[in-house]
C-alpha cells in the first residue's frame, strides 16, 4: 500500500498533486465549504460547539453555524481578525467537535490523504477519525500537544510552529495562540542557526502572514 506510513515520525508538507479523480473530488469538497455554502450542507437552524482558544479549550459554547460563520467574518470591527490581546476564554472557535451524524454525513464527501493507515476499509471499520474547523485571521488554539495527525487546510491558510517533544515554548496559556506569535516569537533567538534555517526569513513571513 503507498502513502506516508503509519506513525511517521516527523513533520512533513504534502502538496496536491493527485489524480484527476481525486482533484475533481477536492474541487467538490472546497466548493462545499465556502462561506456560502458550508450552512446548506447541515439542516436549518443547525448549532455547533465551540471551544475557548487557550491551551486546555476549557470553555464550551453551543450556538446556530449560521451565527457563527456571521461572528467569524465581523469580529473586532468587522475586521475578521482575532487580536493578539484576547483572551482564550474570550475567543470561540469551531475546532474539531464535529462528532455528530450530521457532521459525519459531511466529513465524507472529504476525500482521504494517501497514507497507510488512511485507506477506505480503514473508514469503514471507523479506523479513522476526522474533524472540522473554521476560524479567521489569526484565530488558533495556544500551544498544545497531539499524537499523530494530518491536517489539511481546505481555505485560506495556516501558519504552524512545532517544537521538538523534549523542548518547551514559554507562553501565556490563557491567551489565544496570536498573542504567542505577535509577543514570542519575534524575539526568540536563532536556535535553528546551525540548522541552516534563516530566523529572518521565517519571521518576515510570519508578519506577511498576519497581515
Amino acid at each position: 500500500v503507498g502513502g506516508v506510513p503509519n506513525l511517521y515520525p516527523y513533520p512533513l508538507v504534502i502538496y496536491n498533486e493527485s489524480n484527476d479523480n481525486n482533484k475533481e473530488k477536492s474541487a467538490e469538497f472546497i466548493n462545499r465549504t465556502t462561506l456560502e455554502n458550508l450552512p446548506s450542507n447541515f439542516p436549518p437552524n443547525f448549532h455547533v460547539t465551540l471551544t475557548g482558544s487557550d491551551s486546555l479549550s476549557s470553555h464550551r459554547r453551543t450556538i446556530p453555524l449560521t451565527q457563527y460563520l456571521h461572528e467569524v467574518i465581523s469580529a473586532n470591527n468587522n475586521t475578521g481578525q482575532t487580536l493578539p490581546n484576547q483572551l482564550g476564554n474570550e475567543t470561540w472557535y469551531l475546532f474539531g467537535e464535529t462528532f455528530s451524524n450530521e457532521w459525519d454525513v459531511f466529513l465524507h464527501h472529504y476525500t482521504l490523504p494517501s497514507c497507510q493507515s488512511c485507506t477506505p476499509v480503514h473508514r469503514l471499520e471507523n479506523k479513522v477519525a476526522l474533524s472540522f474547523g473554521v476560524g479567521n485571521v489569526g484565530s488558533g488554539v495556544q500551544w498544545h500537544l497531539h499524537g499523530p495527525g494530518f491536517s489539511e487546510t481546505i481555505h485560506g491558510r495556516k501558519h504552524w510552529v512545532l517544537y521538538p517533544p523534549d523542548e518547551r515554548p514559554e507562553y501565556d496559556l490563557d491567551y489565544a495562540s496570536r498573542h504567542w506569535m505577535e509577543n514570542a516569537y519575534p524575539t526568540l533567538e536563532d536556535w535553528n542557526k546551525d540548522e541552516g534555517v534563516d530566523s529572518d526569513m521565517e519571521k518576515k513571513k510570519h508578519d506577511e502572514f498576519a497581515r
